[in-house]
Formats: structure tokens, C-alpha cells, sequence
């Protein structure tokens, strides 16, 4: 791509090169990039691209101007730098998951001409939600599906203790699967970590109340988010407390609107969407985050209960405030005395709400049924219990077969070899089995032939090649079915020892390659000598002729 100043760190990661722009932001710009393979193949991926200081020296001379000396400028960025650098962390941690965009490679360069860092993130190649809404509108079921994957991606993301704090379309994503996508990371932070001092970054738009107004905040700030998005896609792209849709908008409409959501007005539902999902959405906004779904878990639950009538949170309106009650005493209160028939009315309704306590469990959720784990890998589920009155009662877990994957008491699965098995789930007199299916991380092994000739002493170094790409790095066993024919070492390196066949098994990843060896011994030629020791003679005993390689002619003109 002509002109983009990336450019100058081509062939990127080896060999790729940035073809287009397709997004940039606050924190930096996003390209498509393409490599093309030996044979002429072309793969793309997506880039970001972040410079630290943005602005380069002029940025520096700004901060100058604001009272900081050069040493505490060049000290504020290398400290930036560092806390760029979590990023990475956290992409690593949360790679492989489908509703997580997913990190690839970095690279960090330190500028030669002037003071400042360029960060360079390969990323897979995704469809921004904003683009893909424009040309394909988000009607109902694509909203709850939205709302479903997203929460799949925060549920994996408070396993590890991460609030991203910047949810909003520009940075979700759709697949060509139709799967949506969190990406991402580059204000979120490790929970511990947060302070107040930090606590306004993100975007207002979205934002939750807490977040602007710099108090403490927990994992529901981005349950807030989401419903702040999913609202936007069912109010005509309206923002809460907006003129509604075709009244046009106004200045001052916008910042007017901010300003009754973050002061706790109370928030009319959206104006599409069935009864279930706008309650749902209210929740997930609530002005008090005590109010909230304080879980991904348990809005996916209700989200996935849709119509069902089993939606489990009695959902209020979003942002409603309850009045303040006053004390008896304020107010000269005086207890009256309870009649017959209303103590009797009040035990009915306390017989009613006993016999409508659930007395066993019914579900267990935190896994889904056909679930896929790479092979060698490890999945720590957040297992819940329903309904909430079992919520704290203990799991067990078991494996239909543990040659396929094994399970802790814990709920720990580890995959062990490919193929499929039972998970059993049981909490009291409650039993659920789930379908888990291990599958191979390489799916293909290439760059080694399918037979291969070798004479004895010779050696052959295996350079196999694995795809996909993003597991190209995972660790290959070789070996052979008979070493006296040929043995292979660890790095590839196979030794002719006998001549013979033998079979070479490549394996990676779940993934094996076979390959026929054979071997043969070297050809010997020897020339042919007369008895008589005279090179013109053509008549010699039968006896001087070599046992291998003897050549004669019956011409002895031309040869």
C-alpha cells in the first residue's frame, strides 16, 4: 500500500504486506494485510497498528506545554508502552475462543529517527458489527444472537478477571460464519488493577454510570454496555432519551440524553422486540449495578429462554430510582393492629411463595452440549445451578471415557486424544449429560513427500509444514516402523541404516502424515581386465569377469 507509513516494516512478520485500510480509532489504525504462498496462494489477515506517542514530537512539545518536564514526558509514554503491552497478555489468554477475536502475532519497533514505539498486532480478518449493519440490518433474532455470543465472550473473560470497558459496535465483529466477535482489548485491564484514577476511559455512549461518574465498578459495567448496544439496535439506532424515530435530531439532543442516563432517569424499553427481550435489555441497563444481571451467565441464560416463559429475573425498568422511604417516626406513624382476616390473607401468601419455592434443581448451565476442545487443551467452565435457591449446591463431574478427556472435581476438562465422549453433570437428585468432542488443533501436514528413496548412509532433513497457520508453531514427533531400515531423530533428520522399506509417521497437533521409505544399497561398477593383463586382448577366462556391474560389447570399435 503506497504512502501508509507501516509500510517501511514490510514484508510484516515475514511476509506480509498491508494492502488496504479498513478502520482506524483513538488508539490507532486497522489495514488488511495478504501474503502469498510459493505456489502462488493468497492469504489475508487484519493488522493493528498502534504509534506511542501518536503524535509524534509535536505531541511531546504539547505535554511540555501543559507543565511536564521532557523526562516526565518520555517517562508517561514508557509506562504507556508497558500497559499496551497487557494487551498481549490478555489476547494470548483468550485465544481460541469463538466469540473472541483472535490474536495471532506481534511486534514491537522501537523508532531510529525520533523518541516513540510502533506496535504492530496481527489479528484474523473480521467484518466490523457497523459495517455489516449498514448493508444488513439487525432485525430480532440477530439482536438476541448478538446479545448470546457476546455474553459467551464475557463469560470468558471474567475467568480471567478482565473488564474490557469499551464495548460498542465499532468493536464487535462478525465472522463469515455469522458468529459475533469481542475484540478489542486495548483499554480493558485485569480487574485487581483498576483504580478510580482510571475509571473514565471507554466510551460515553455506552458507558455506565458508575464508569463516568469515577466510582468503583465490577464486571456489570460490561453487561451495561451490551445493553446499551443491543438497545441502540432495536430503537432505529436511537440512543435512550432520544427523539424518537422519524422525528429528526436536534443539537443539543444528544448531549441531553447522556445527561438523564447518567442521572438515573427513568429509561423507556426500545421500541422493537418482543415483552421477554426488552425486559431483558432493561436489566442489563439498570441505572444501580446491584440491579443488574451480575453475570454474562445469567443474561445468557435468560436470552437463551426467549418465549419459553422461563425467564428467571423479575426485570423492572432500567435507570428507575425507588423514592426514598421515610421512617415511621418521621412521619408520626402509628402501628395498627393486624385483624383476624388480614393475618389470615398474609399467611395465604406466605403458604402461596413456599409452595413456589423450587424443591429440586433443574438445570445446570456453563457448558454447552457439543462442545469442541482442541485437542491438548484445557476448559474450565463456570458451572451455575439452577434455580438460584440451589445456586451453591456442589457438582459433580464424570467422563463417559477418560482416553478422551479426563475431568477434575473441579470441573476441569483436559483433553486427551481425538474423539468424542459424555460429560455427566450432577448436583442432588439432578443428572445432565452433554456431548464434548476433542478436535485436532492441525488439521494438515504438508512439504514432505509421500515416498521417498534413500541409499544407505545417506541422510534427509523433514521440514513438514502445518496447517492452519495459527498452530504452524506446534511441536512434531517423528518415527519410524522399523530403525534398521531408517531412524528418524527428534528434529526430522531421517538415516538410511539397510536396505528395505519403512514406514515414517509424522504427528502434530492431533494430525498424522505417513510416508514409505525405502532404501537401497549403493550401485558397484567395476571394469573389465584380461587374464593376460593386455588391454588389446578381447578374449579373457570367464573368471575375470567382476560379479557386479561387468559390461561386454560385441563391438569393440565404439566401446
Amino acid at each position: 500500500m503506497k504512502d501508509c507509513y507501516y509500510s517501511k516494516y514490510e514484508p510484516i512478520f515475514g511476509s506480509w504486506h498491508i494492502t488496504e485500510e479498513i478502520g482506524s480509532g483513538a488508539e490507532g489504525h486497522l489495514y488488511r494485510i495478504r501474503r502469498t504462498d510459493s505456489i502462488g496462494h493468497e492469504f489475508y489477515s487484519a493488522l493493528k497498528a498502534i504509534s506511542i506517542p501518536g503524535g509524534g514530537e509535536t505531541e511531546l512539545e504539547s505535554m511540555m506545554a501543559g507543565g511536564m518536564s521532557r523526562d516526565e514526558v518520555l517517562k508517561y509514554y514508557e509506562d504507556m508502552l508497558e500497559n499496551t503491552s497487557h494487551e498481549f497478555d490478555m489476547l494470548v489468554k483468550l485465544k481460541g475462543n469463538s466469540n473472541i477475536v483472535s490474536y495471532e502475532d506481534h511486534e514491537i519497533f522501537k523508532r531510529e529517527d525520533e523518541f516513540g514505539w510502533d506496535i504492530l498486532i496481527r489479528i484474523e480478518e473480521l467484518t466490523p458489527l457497523v459495517s455489516h449493519s449498514v448493508y444488513h440490518p439487525l432485525d430480532e433474532e440477530e439482536v438476541v444472537k448478538l446479545g448470546k455470543d457476546i455474553c459467551r465472550g464475557l463469560s470468558l473473560c471474567r475467568n480471567y478477571g478482565v473488564v474490557h470497558r469499551d464495548i460498542k459496535p465499532d468493536n464487535i465483529f462478525i465472522s463469515p460464519s455469522g458468529s459475533y466477535k469481542l475484540g478489542d482489548f486495548g483499554i480493558a485491564r485485569i480487574i485487581e488493577q483498576t483504580s478510580v484514577s482510571l475509571s473514565r476511559k471507554g466510551t460515553y455512549t455506552y458507558m455506565a454510570p458508575e464508569v463516568y461518574w469515577g466510582k468503583d465498578y465490577d464486571y456489570t459495567v460490561d453487561i451495561y454496555s451490551l445493553g446499551m448496544v443491543m438497545y441502540r439496535y432495536l430503537n432505529d439506532g436511537r440512543d435512550p432519551f432520544m427523539p424518537v424515530w422519524p422525528d429528526p435530531v436536534e443539537y443539543g439532543d444528544r448531549e441531553n440524553a447522556f445527561i438523564k442516563r447518567v442521572n438515573a432517569h427513568e429509561m423507556d424499553p426500545p421500541r422493537k422486540g418482543s415483552e421477554d427481550l426488552k425486559n431483558i435489555v432493561l436489566k442489563a441497563c439498570e441505572y444501580d449495578p446491584e440491579n443488574r444481571y451480575r453475570t454474562p451467565e445469567e443474561m445468557l441464560r435468560d436470552l437463551e429462554a426467549i418465549g419459553s416463559g422461563r425467564i428467571a429475573a423479575h426485570i423492572g425498568g432500567a435507570g428507575r430510582t425507588p423514592a426514598p422511604v421515610s421512617s415511621p417516626k418521621d412521619a408520626g406513624y402509628r402501628r395498627p393492629r393486624l385483624s383476624l382476616a388480614l393475618l389470615m390473607v398474609l399467611m395465604l401468601v406466605a403458604f402461596g411463595i413456599y409452595i413456589t419455592i423450587p424443591k429440586e434443581v433443574t438445570d445446570i448451565t456453563g457448558i454447552e452440549d457439543g462442545t469442541k476442545i482442541y485437542l491438548g487443551n484445557e476448559l474450565a467452565p463456570e458451572y451455575k445451578v439452577a434455580p438460584e435457591w440451589f445456586k451453591d449446591e456442589p457438582v459433580s463431574f464424570a467422563s463417559s471415557n477418560n482416553d478422551i478427556f479426563s475431568v477434575d472435581d473441579n470441573g476441569v476438562i483436559h483433553a486427551v486424544a481425538l474423539g468424542s465422549a459424555d460429560l455427566t453433570l450432577s448436583a442432588k437428585d439432578y443428572d445432565e449429560t452433554i456431548s464434548i468432542e476433542i478436535i485436532p488443533k492441525v488439521t494438515s501436514i504438508t512439504g514432505i513427500d509421500e515416498a521417498i528413496s534413500l541409499t544407505t548412509g545417506n541422510t534427509l532433513q523433514l521440514t513438514p509444514k502445518l496447517g492452519p497457520e495459527e498452530f504452524a508453531d506446534e511441536p512434531v514427533t517423528f518415527s519410524s516402523s522399523d530403525d534398521k531400515v531408517a531412524t528418524v531423530a527428534e528434529d526430522g533428520t531421517v538415516t538410511a541404516v539397510s536396505a528395505g522399506e519403512t514406514v515414517l509417521t509424522v504427528s502434530s497437533g492431533g494430525c498424522t502424515f505417513e510416508c514409505k521409505i525405502t532404501v537401497a544399497d549403493p550401485v558397484v561398477y567395476r571394469s573389465y581386465t584380461s587374464s593376460s593383463g593386455s588391454s588389446g586382448s578381447k578374449k579373457s577366462s570367464g573368471s575375470s569377469k567382476a560379479s557386479k556391474g561387468y559390461f561386454d560389447s560385441s563391438d569393440d570399435e565404439h566401446f
